[in-house]
């Protein structure tokens, strides 16, 4: 009925002559399924449809119409869903899922009722009726039930071969509705124990059975956890998680805790994809009977993920991550539960607890046991080595959690900490964690780098229990650190290349936890540590000779993690002893070096030279690569610096480092941004053709462009240099065949990609770290900002490719006006005159290329599919990326972002999701956390939508409130009522830009300037009036056509065109007393059939407003209206179909 083209009114009619007959047609179609029960293989169809057709009944109508035959349908439908076909399976199983989520949703809203309402609760309707309960359990949780789900879902063969041919489309389905049965029936029994809380049932046999059920369901669920279809052990979890929040006795069960923390551990880490390498290996006859299962298991997940996926790493991307993501929430959450307020569970909750860390060492002590000393590439060894990574994970996710309850330095945690503390860590537990981490200490596994990385990690997590033994805390320390320099040496001198960067990333990360979680304590050995640690970082610059890569992954890359570790012991010491500031100039020693050696080019082709772009061949590759990597990772580590500094609140030492960093900004990086921007120019660059092929997208851009237009969730979407989505498992890192190198093309193009982004986030960042740059002077006669921008910016503009001016305004012109700040000396004026006259020829500069991108992409109709990977498809999503960052530069420059000086980090509470962000520096999550996500991109963190919510807010609600402009804006305000040539001019072109963004496809632009056009025209206006002749300064019929235009364009977007009429409305008003003749030229020429009586009505209605002001204003419905019916003629109109929208359909209205 609904799918018909029907008339509304007459489809009304046709469902009130069901619902009227509902009680004739439900008997009889229960009456029809039940018959066909006999004969389901000669009438499949039929059958099939008419359980589809009892099924959509079932959807449609409510609870208290099948109340009746609920027990019936209930066994009715299990009956169909033990026969063999397939298809009737499915549609049983529709049927099932959709009983019982109306049979829940009535329970919860007579629930809802009897706790308002203690009249109804009172009545004998609200009784619980024992037997009907009871007869539903045992159709739905009764033994029989689960053993047929078992048997035909959950184990219907023990043959690889038939699994293929079983696994179908229907099963799946069914797989996947079991999966949301059994959450649906953990809400129904959970629902169940909140009743019989509440009401006196004297049915002891009654209680009885739903705890025996209850227990059988929890088992059902337990074993349901290693089924190998991941969708169905997710929802298992998710199922038991539920019955562990609103159950929480269930942490006093021992046994059951057991089996549920060793049931994650396994489905953590437990699919192996073969790779070409092993995929024939299957088990030796002298394997164990536990590996045999595992393969087998593991074969099966195999077979599940293939059918479902077109590729193995389609499906971990896709899939299996978040998977595995959601399980370690489920961990923290899990064992989150155990440390209760309730005085009477804490005791048996800490024995629990007490009991699975205990078994958790003992499996830890086994597990290291197990462990040969030699490199295997056997079965046997494969799986040892995920093993190791699931187990980590786990142990992680529970120590960290520990560690937060019991070693909090928060006050208001230290009271019930203490409690806790006494009753988990006993004598004997503190006795076992010492043990363990003593036996961890001597462990040093050769079998694979990847469990070696492991041990380290698990040494830090449980750094917390030194405390009890500080010699141990220094041999920790050591072990990392020690770890860290035999690997770099066995580098520097090119041994086992790839061994040694997995080993020091992972010592480093492990370190860098430390300083992170425990810098009180580390900073106690720093007068020891610091000159170690810097030695080892200046070594890292000699490590570069024999690397692999030319590019730094922020992820992976052991550097940065060395260096975040030591800024942050550094900064910890200043707040004890400020005198150590001498110690920053090591930092910035190896840094400094490496850019005098990199930048001695005077001229493009002798940079071009240096690093060998050409690919000439004349010096060794070793040492071409070796001078990549290192100008690569300086600018790394400088722009880390940056980073970090900038987030201290102490003014003084922010302005100590920005004297000690300047210089390199002046001397350095303007030089290598220059020659980045010039590799573009054919006018300057004598290699341009040869490199052309390099100075297009890379492979890391294409992705990430693709990955964003695939997602449709372009607000989020960041094209960064580093960052890539989550690691691959250890399983295909190591197993992976190692002859998928690169192609040098490849290469060298991700390199200059990589190049160009981090020199503009560089140049970004010292602005918003360094504010005194904005109006310091060379010398007496010009500024810093003059010289600086006319290198960096205009003097290339014009010849960069838009992927690389997505670059330029992401990292260097949103940061640049968002953090303008002006001196409050004599020179104030001069300054904001001069970042006026920057905006006067930029604003317009980046609008005229966006209008072209947009006209250019809106004539083309070629039809892009997800996912082709085309240079258009990724055109067009460069173009959204940079209308979107175009239009945070202007809001920028209207708004007030944060006050001059004020950092993120010490901002009184801005936003609570900026505050998370940056205290994540301080209290990390747990360590793998840390390996697998890295920290986010700070400048992509400063998104308008983060930074500046209260004020989109405040302007989406239309408030009256007086608008908290910027400094700068109210300059440009002042100045034009002064009749500031450069003012008028600007804010004429702001206003031409505000009204042109709307006609974008792009539906942010309507979002983000519709609260602001009217009160930004309106105070134009006012400013514009007093002029002589304002006509020459404002082409209103231009701006009035931009709203037309907006309004077709986004025409099928009824949110954004009640806007926009009511905008067009007040518009209109605003100006037809002096432009009424441009006003209607535009309504003539672009509405057909224009109602003239209804304008000339309108108008009339305005001229009597005006010249009468007692007359009531015209109120917003009916401008609405008006205009509304005014424009009816385009409204009304389809759109044609060569106009392709872009981004409008995709992305409709995001706020």
């Amino acid at each position: 009925l609904y799918a018909q083209n029907i008339q509304a009114q007459r489809r009304r009619q046709i469902l009130n002559q069901l619902q009227k007959r509902l009680n004739d047609i439900l008997p009889c179609l229960i009456r029809i399924s039940n018959d066909l029960l006999t004969v389901p293989e000669q009438h499949e169809r039929l059958t099939q449809t008419c359980l589809l057709t009892v099924n959509s009944f079932l959807t449609w109508v409510e609870y208290n119409h099948f109340e009746q035959y609920e027990l019936f349908l209930c066994e009715l439908f299990l009956k169909f869903f033990q026969l063999n076909s397939v298809k009737l399976r499915h549609a049983s199983f529709e049927c099932l899922l959709s009983l019982v989520n109306k049979r829940l949703a009535r329970k919860l809203l007579q629930q809802q009722q009897q706790q308002k309402n203690k009249r109804i609760a009172s009545l004998p309707s609200a009784a619980l009726n024992c037997q009907q309960e009871k007869l539903f359990l045992n159709y739905l949780v009764g033994d029989n039930t689960l053993e047929i789900f078992y048997r035909l879902l959950i184990s219907p063969t023990d043959s690889i071969e038939q699994l293929r041919a079983i696994v179908t489309n229907d099963h799946i389905n069914c797989l996947k509705m079991l999966g949301q049965l059994l959450v649906k029936l953990s809400n129904n029994l959970l629902q169940l124990f909140q009743q019989l809380a509440t009401k006196s049932i004297d049915d002891n046999e009654f209680l009885t059975f739903v705890n025996e059920r209850t227990r059988s369901f929890l088992q059902f669920l337990l074993l349901l956890n290693q089924h190998p279809f991941h969708l169905l052990s997710l929802n298992s979890y998710q199922a038991l998680n539920l019955f562990i929040i609103r159950q929480p006795t269930l942490l006093s069960n021992e046994q059951f805790c057991l089996k549920l923390i060793f049931n994650l551990k396994q489905s953590l880490h437990r699919i192996y994809f073969p790779s070409s390498s092993v995929t024939t290996t299957t088990p030796d006859d002298n394997e164990n009977e536990i590996l045999k299962k595992q393969f087998i298991h593991n074969q099966q997940c195999f077979i599940y993920a293939l059918f479902e996926y077109d590729s193995e790493e389609q499906f971990y991307w896709k899939f299996f991550s978040q998977y595995r993501s959601e399980l370690q929430k489920l961990i923290k959450s899990f064992i989150g539960l155990f440390f209760t307020e309730t005085i009477s569970d804490i005791e048996r909750n800490m024995s629990c607890l007490k009991s699975m860390l205990e078994n958790l060492f003992i499996y830890l002590e086994s597990l290291v046991q197990r462990t040969p000393n030699k490199t295997q590439n056997s079965l046997s060894s494969i799986y040892l080595i995920i093993e190791w990574e699931a187990f980590y994970l786990l142990l992680d996710h529970v120590l960290f959690i520990i560690r937060k309850e019991l070693f909090s330095s928060s006050t208001l945690t230290i009271k019930s900490a203490e409690k806790f503390q006494s009753l988990l860590m006993t004598s004997t537990l503190t006795e076992q964690f010492l043990r363990t981490l003593k036996f961890l200490l001597q462990f040093t596994p050769d079998l694979s780098e990847h469990i070696h990385g492991h041990v380290l990690n698990l040494l830090s997590c449980m750094f917390f229990i030194t405390q009890h033994d500080q010699t141990l805390a220094i041999q920790i320390i050591q072990r990392l650190l020690t770890t860290f320099q035999l690997y770099q040496q066995q580098s520097i001198n090119g041994i086992n290349l790839n061994e040694c960067e997995t080993m020091q990333t992972q010592s480093s990360n492990a370190f860098l936890y430390l300083c992170k979680n425990f810098p009180i304590k580390m900073v106690d050995y720093y007068t020891e540590l610091y000159p170690f640690l810097c030695q080892l970082y200046k070594n890292e610059f000699q490590l570069t000779k024999t690397s692999l890569s030319i590019t730094i992954d922020e992820l992976s890359c052991p550097t940065l993690k060395l260096l975040d570790a030591i800024q942050m012991l550094f900064h910890q010491k200043l707040l004890k002893d400020n005198n150590q500031f001498e110690d920053f100039y090591e930092l910035i020693k190896p840094i400094y070096e490496v850019l005098n050696i990199s930048l001695t080019a005077e001229t493009l082709p002798e940079f071009i030279e240096y690093l060998d772009l050409c690919s000439n061949r004349i010096n060794q590759m070793n040492l071409i690569r070796y001078r990549r990597r290192n100008l690569m990772l300086a600018l790394h580590c400088l722009c880390l610096i940056l980073r970090y500094s900038k987030q201290q609140s102490d003014t003084n030492l922010r302005s100590k480092i920005s004297i000690c960093l300047r210089p390199i900004l002046s001397d350095y990086i303007i030089k290598v941004t220059q020659f980045c921007n010039q590799l573009y120019d054919r006018q300057i660059n004598p290699f341009y053709d040869i490199l052309k092929t390099n100075l297009t997208y890379s492979e890391t851009e294409r992705q990430l462009y693709l990955g964003t237009y695939e997602s449709n969730n372009m607000a989020k979407a960041t094209i960064t240099s580093t960052i890539t989505p989550s690691s691959l498992p250890v399983s295909i890192i190591r197993f992976q065949s190692t002859s998928n190198t690169v192609v040098d093309d490849q290469r060298l193009r991700d390199y200059l990609h990589r190049l160009f982004d981090i020199c503009y986030q560089i140049n970004g960042i010292y602005f918003a770290h360094d504010t005194d740059l904005y109006y310091i002077k060379i010398n007496d006669d010009s500024y810093f900002l003059t010289t600086f921008l006319q290198k960096i910016l205009f003097e290339n503009l014009n010849t960069l490719p838009s992927f690389r001016l997505r670059i330029v305004l992401r990292h260097f012109c949103r940061v640049f006006v968002e953090n303008y700040y002006s001196s409050i000396d004599m020179d104030k004026e001069v300054i904001n005159e001069l970042f006026l006259t920057f905006l006067d020829v930029f604003l317009p500069f980046i609008q005229q290329r966006l209008t072209t991108m947009w006209n250019n992409l809106l004539a083309t109709t070629n039809n892009y599919q997800q996912g082709e990977c085309s240079d258009e498809v990724i055109e067009e999503c460069v173009c959204v990326l940079i209308t979107r960052d175009f239009i945070d530069i202007i809001r920028y420059f209207i708004f007030k972002t944060l006050p001059p000086g004020q950092t993120i980090s010490n901002a009184n509470n801005t936003n609570k999701k900026k505050t998370k962000i940056n205290n994540g520096r301080n209290n990390s999550e747990s360590m793998c956390e840390e390996i697998n996500n890295g920290d986010l991109d700070q400048i992509d963190e400063w998104d308008e939508q983060v930074a500046n919510n209260s004020i989109s807010n405040k302007l989406m609600n239309n408030s009256q409130d007086k608008m908290d402009y910027s400094d700068l804006f109210m300059y440009m305000i002042k100045t034009s009522r002064q009749n500031s040539p450069l003012a008028l001019r600007f804010f004429s072109c702001i206003i031409k830009i505000l009204f042109e963004c709307l006609t974008f496809p792009d539906a942010y632009c309507i979002n983000r300037f519709l609260p602001i056009i009217l009160p930004l025209t309106r105070l134009y206006t006012d400013i514009i009036e007093k002029q002589t002749n304002p006509s020459s300064i404002i082409d209103v019929k231009f701006l009035f056509q931009c709203l037309l235009k907006a309004l077709e364009r986004h025409n099928e977007n009824e949110g954004v065109n009640t806007n926009l009429i009511s905008l067009i409305g007040h518009i209109y008003e605003l100006w037809h007393t002096q432009y009424v003749e441009q006003l209607d030229l535009v309504f003539h020429q672009t509405i057909p059939q224009l109602n003239i009586e209804l304008l000339n009505t309108y108008k009339t209605r305005l001229l009597t407003n005006s010249n009468n002001k007692k007359q009531p204003q015209i109120a917003e419905r009916e401008r609405r209206d008006t205009i509304k019916n005014l424009l009816n003629p385009i409204l009304l109109s389809p759109i044609p179909s060569n106009k392709k929208e872009g981004f409008n359909t995709i992305n409709p209205f995001i706020i």
